[in-house]
């Protein structure tokens, strides 16, 4: 705001006051739209407030100015204590300058706010104002008059030297509007915090805070409530209810539905009588449709009907056949085509190494030379992998029985011999150089786990691939809602300044473990998201890791010590260490924390995911035993 000129606007101001109001310590909840101009000075106890479309929620001494025709809500749901005087404003112009002015900044329409700094005072003003303003005096209401302008003055003054403040928005609310206002989409925590223009980290502890749970797990509870509703009204498919609300298919809707109440969606839809049968419910007014979504529910729609008609039909199942492909039109003709084709069997991809290769359209018989993780997120267990991740892959061996898959070597020799007596229908590479003798096995693609930024567009990718989009969707979904509360569970114990470091030690130097793969540092700063120490976010700005680490000589590794250090000793486990790494506060006092070295080999998001929520236990354990 332009303070000065609001000012000397106010300088130049006929101001009549009309009414002033006093609630104390009661509970609130009021709706109004403000016949005239007003300022609202909450002095006691927490609401949440609407002005238009902004949402507040105060907790501390505030003051509001409220421009005429304005809505005001207030909820709350304790006791509250507020004053809110109304006003009639007009400028005076004294010349053009000041009309101008006045057209330009509308001074008393405009909304702004003030946490002060000096609450005492004006509390005590206000007090003053509204005894003298009940005693009905001419005399006492001009004193009133005079302690408003008053009071004017010792906002803007409070705002232009910097000791009062702005109230800020309330952005745990306007991410809870945003995502009532978007059920039926996707939800990424980065682009909800991004619109807000904070942290991640930010972003939930306030959304926790407020709500008492994550946004990705509000959003579910929205949506099945939602769907509630939808199946008492039986008036739509479970089909259409699971694209209204933004869920993936009718599978992934079925099971989100079950988990929460304990019954699959039909079973609910019968076991409960409808008691909304009433209730008129149509596409175009209560499911929240996009226009493709909204033309797939149509489509739904019409497909059942048809075959609901072509099941009652005496006919001989080939005419039956012709009825519903004529019915369908030219697009039914096209998937029928496909069917009986190769091409219904392949398609064409770019790999990540810009390669076109024709691949299955989805692969049941897989080689893989690294990425073991990746596919077993997407519930696809290769015949073959190597000894990495079968040996020192910990948190992944859940995910498969031994039997199931075969060693066919190491991630650089793999035996051509053991891979093609499996006889897959897709091999999956990070290395190029090495698909040429691939090729006369099977399809071979490249996959680069660093082409993709975060770990759900890399599952993404790979589901893509494979032809496992749903499943990679599944996984995406589940990750996010376990890492979710995974950062909730770590930002309720350490503040936003905590910094962390892990080191990856061997005999003679020392390294710290880079924020992209490696060691759990993917995990950790990508996934987890925390922060890491000061030397350290400068190795990650400046220099190249070797192998997901930063060579650093134990001399100076106090340096890189963070408020948390993970230490893993993968490379020297029996070995002596110097007395540089020794006799640091934090290795004397046992104050680091030791990660398993086969649990911390992998880097795919699979156990990522893992290490993500260990991680989270052991900052967690570690702070409170502190």
């Amino acid at each position: 705001m332009n303070y000065e000129a609001y000012m000397l606007l106010w300088q130049n101001a006929y101001i009549k006051l009309k009414q002033i109001d006093y609630v104390q310590n009661i509970p609130v909840r009021m709706t109004k739209v403000m016949k005239y101009s007003s300022l609202l000075i909450i002095t006691e106890g927490a609401a949440e407030i609407m002005i238009d479309d902004q949402p507040y929620f105060v907790q501390r001494f505030t003051i509001f100015h409220i421009g005429k025709s304005q809505s005001l809500h207030i909820t709350a749901q304790d006791k509250l204590s507020y004053y809110l005087i109304y006003y009639r404003g007009d400028i005076v112009y004294t010349d053009a300058f000041m009309q101008h002015l006045q057209m330009q900044y509308q001074p008393f329409q405009t909304s702004f706010s003030c946490i002060s700094a000096n609450p005492i005072a004006i509390h005590s003003l206000l007090q003053n104002m509204y005894i003298k303003w009940q005693s009905g005096s001419i005399q006492e209401h001009l004193s009133v008059k005079a302690s408003f302008y008053e009071l004017i003055y010792r906002v803007f003054q409070e705002l232009v030297e910097g000791y009062g403040e702005p109230h800020e928005i309330d952005k745990a609310e306007v991410a809870r509007l945003y995502i009532e206002q978007h059920i039926n989409e996707s939800l990424s925590i980065q682009k909800l915090a991004d619109l807000l223009n904070i942290s991640t980290r930010h972003l939930l502890r306030i959304f926790k805070a407020r709500f008492e749970v994550g946004p990705q797990v509000y959003l579910q509870q929205l949506r099945i409530e939602h769907a509630k509703k939808y199946l008492l009204a039986n008036q739509f498919s479970i089909k259409e209810i699971a694209v209204s609300l933004g869920f993936e298919d009718e599978y992934y809707f079925s099971r989100a539905f079950k988990k929460v109440t304990k019954m699959a969606p039909s079973n609910y839809r019968l076991n409960y009588p409808s008691n909304m049968s009433e209730i008129t419910i149509t596409i175009e007014n209560s499911f929240q449709y996009n226009e493709n979504q909204l033309a797939q529910a149509n489509r739904f729609k019409n497909e059942e009907m048809i075959t609901n008609r072509i099941q009652h039909l005496k006919l001989p199942f080939l005419l039956k056949l012709l009825v519903l492909l004529s019915a369908y039109g030219g697009e039914s003709k096209h998937h029928s085509r496909r069917l009986t084709t190769n091409e219904a069997m392949t398609k064409t991809v770019i790999d990540d190494s810009g390669r076109e290769v024709v691949i299955p359209m989805k692969a049941e018989r897989i080689v893989t030379d690294w990425y073991l993780g990746q596919m077993l997120a997407l519930d696809v267990v290769p015949v073959g992998a190597v000894t990495a991740n079968l040996d020192f892959a910990a948190f992944l061996k859940p995910y498969y029985k031994n039997e199931d898959i075969l060693n066919v070597g190491t991630d650089g020799n793999v035996s051509i011999e053991k891979t093609a007596k499996l006889k897959p229908d897709l091999i999956v590479t990070w290395n190029p150089e090495d698909v040429g003798k691939y090729e006369k096995i099977a399809p071979t693609i490249v996959f680069s786990d660093t082409a993709y930024k975060t770990a759900t567009d890399e599952i993404k990718a790979m589901g893509e691939y494979l032809g496992r989009q749903q499943e990679a969707d599944a996984f995406i979904n589940d990750f996010e809602s376990r890492i979710a509360k995974a950062q909730e569970k770590v930002n309720a114990v350490v503040s936003e300044d905590s910094t962390f470091t892990i080191f990856d030690l061997f005999a003679k130097k020392a390294t710290v473990v880079g924020n992209k793969s490696v060691s759990g540092g993917r995990a950790l700063y990508q996934i987890l998201g925390v922060k890491p120490q000061e030397m350290v976010q400068n190795l990650f700005d400046t220099k190249d890791p070797s192998l997901g680490r930063y060579e650093i000589p134990y001399e100076v590794v106090g340096d890189y010590v963070g408020d948390y250090v993970f230490v893993i000793n993968f490379f020297n486990k029996e070995g002596e260490f110097p007395s540089t790494w020794t006799n640091l506060d934090v290795v004397k006092k046992r104050k680091t924390l030791q990660l398993a070295s086969e649990f911390y080999f992998a880097s795919d998001p699979l156990s990522g995911l893992h290490q993500a929520e260990d991680l989270a236990d052991k900052i967690i354990e570690f702070t409170l035993a502190k």
